[in-house]
């Protein structure tokens, strides 16, 4: 900086020398500036994840089967991890020993995965997103898919079996209750377009009743009377889907009952709350089912049986499928409690296990459907599988 020079001398005065006083005044200046830019980059950043990671808007126009495949669920009242204010960061931190764990225990006993299982909890209260282009990779694999197998003329439907925390959100701890969001389950179902997806939530949480639980508190799957709710929904969107084709049936029951409990956190020393694993009492008998595992070996069962994870890959057969078709169902461990009515309104299915956790074992769509010719495949995702996005360009 130079002095204003005097307008009576013949030349320009020579500059004053910097006073190093003179430059501590701008100091403050100066670090403003820098907190306001950095104000602004954090804020940026914020607003990006706010963007990137939150629910988008649904588009696009409804589809007549929307209020039986995708009924509406009640929206987040909140978004804790996205408006980034930091608070449910801190929250998380504080209780990080616990989320350190294989699993977390709610106010009234229920026991849930921590993230020691693709990252459940954080899945839970909306803290594990997924960015706008990993949930567009979704929705293009699954349009491949779609459009792969309507080539060759065969049906298809998605069925999500959500997580406990979806259904009984009110069973987790209560401070990850205060912090929750969104989840990604909610991101794909506005994002999903006109995907053949059934989204079970809404129906299960309105079936909730004290005297029977729909899934089990010391396990993380649903109970097989869960799974007969959630057949009811599937059968009523599928009938929808094809109109044309015979119908699934639901069986009628008469109630149910308890048969055990059935507590998967045992081998971590975990006390369960009590028996609480409750099965549909069919009015009728359902048809005898025959299968045969992946050692080979065939048995007849009663129809309401259920085909276990464990024995995958599996085939079954009835005498009289309520549709006179044969599915090729490729799913995980949740599907085991709807796999009575899938064995009894197909024949045969082809029930083959998915890995998600590695794309490299995801199941190879084209080559089992040129291996079985089935009339309809089906896929049965458990919604914490979600996590797990497919990379760019993965198809049919």
């Amino acid at each position: 900086m130079t002095d204003v020079p005097d307008v009576q001398s013949h030349g320009p005065t020579p500059p004053a020398p910097r006073r190093w006083w003179r430059r501590a005044s701008y100091l403050p200046l100066t670090i403003l500036g820098m907190a306001s830019v950095t104000a602004l980059i954090v804020g940026a950043v914020a607003t990006s994840r706010l963007n990137e990671h939150s629910v988008p808007e649904v588009t696009g126009e409804s589809s007549p089967t929307d209020s039986v495949c995708r009924p509406p669920t009640e929206p987040a009242t909140q978004e804790p991890w996205l408006d980034g204010d930091g608070t449910a960061a801190r929250v998380w931190e504080e209780h990080s020993a616990e989320v350190s764990q294989p699993y977390v225990i709610g106010p009234n006993g229920w026991i849930f995965w921590s993230d020691y299982i693709e990252q459940y909890a954080s899945q839970a209260v909306g803290r594990e997103t997924l960015s706008g282009s990993e949930l567009s990779r979704w929705v293009d694999y699954y349009d491949s898919i779609r459009d792969g197998l309507a080539a060759e003329g065969v049906e298809f439907y998605i069925v999500v079996t959500p997580s406990t925390s979806s259904v009984y959100p009110e069973e987790l701890p209560t401070w990850m209750q205060e912090v929750r969001g969104s989840t990604i389950l909610d991101q794909f179902m506005a994002v999903e377009g006109d995907l053949p997806v059934i989204d079970l939530r809404a129906s299960m949480i309105a079936a909730k009743t004290p005297d029977v639980h729909l899934f089990s508190w010391s396990n993380s799957h649903w109970t097989d009377y869960g799974g007969y709710v959630g057949w009811q929904q599937i059968a009523e969107c599928v009938n929808a889907m094809y109109p044309d084709d015979p119908e699934l049936q639901v069986p009628p029951i008469s109630g149910h009952k308890v048969v055990g409990d059935f507590n998967e956190w045992a081998p971590f020393d975990v006390t369960s709350p009590g028996a609480d694993w409750s099965v549909p009492v069919f009015d009728g008998e359902l048809q005898d089912v025959t299968y045969t595992d992946k050692d080979g070996t065939t048995k007849t069962v009663t129809g309401d049986s259920v085909m276990d994870a464990s024995w995958l890959p599996l085939q079954t057969s009835v005498a009289e499928p309520w549709t006179g078709k044969s599915a090729l169902v490729i799913r995980d461990s949740m599907g085991g409690a709807i796999s009575p009515y899938w064995d009894q309104a197909y024949s045969p299915t082809w029930q083959v296990g998915h890995a998600y956790t590695d794309y490299s074992a995801w199941p190879k769509y084209r080559e089992l459907v040129a291996q079985h010719h089935p009339d309809v495949v089906v896929l049965q995702l458990a919604e914490r599988h979600l996590v797990n996005t497919p990379p760019a360009g993965a198809s049919y």
